[in-house]
């Protein structure tokens, strides 16, 4: 009897020390969110944290067709700006004639318009306040 008992209360502790180590990773919230900036100045911007928003909009910035440049930087200026957060970490890219990565590398644009209306029409769908950018 003293040996089911054991067995028992072994079995109970096994199961509930490998409980305790599980993760479920499905139910994980990352934070998310997106602030699209848009040009003449003075700058207005929207921010939205909807997923859909977040994941269309980096569907369109991989859509650039970008062409590498060499060395140093390239004269030109941005009419859109595109901030995502996610989990904590800030990405911004600005996007023209002259696309700007997070990280400050720069590149030539040669759809710039295809990209400038797919951002504008996200943009101009979103149902949030448009407030001056900062």
């Amino acid at each position: 009897m003293k040996k089911i008992l054991c067995l028992f209360i072994t079995a109970i502790l096994t199961v509930s020390l490998c409980g305790c180590s599980y993760v479920n990773y499905e139910k994980q919230n990352f934070s998310q969110k997106v602030t699209i900036v848009k040009m003449p100045s003075p700058p207005k911007c929207k921010t939205t944290d909807s997923t859909t928003v977040v994941n269309d909009v980096i569907a369109v910035l991989s859509d650039i067709e970008k062409t590498s440049v060499e060395e140093g930087k390239i004269n030109g200026g941005w009419n859109i700006m595109v901030k995502l957060n996610i989990d904590k970490k800030e990405l911004v890219y600005t996007i023209g004639s002259v696309f700007t990565d997070s990280d400050g590398r720069q590149y030539k644009v040669s759809n710039y318009e295809e990209i400038e209306d797919k951002l504008t029409k996200i943009y101009n769908e979103l149902d949030v306040v448009e407030v001056d950018y900062p």
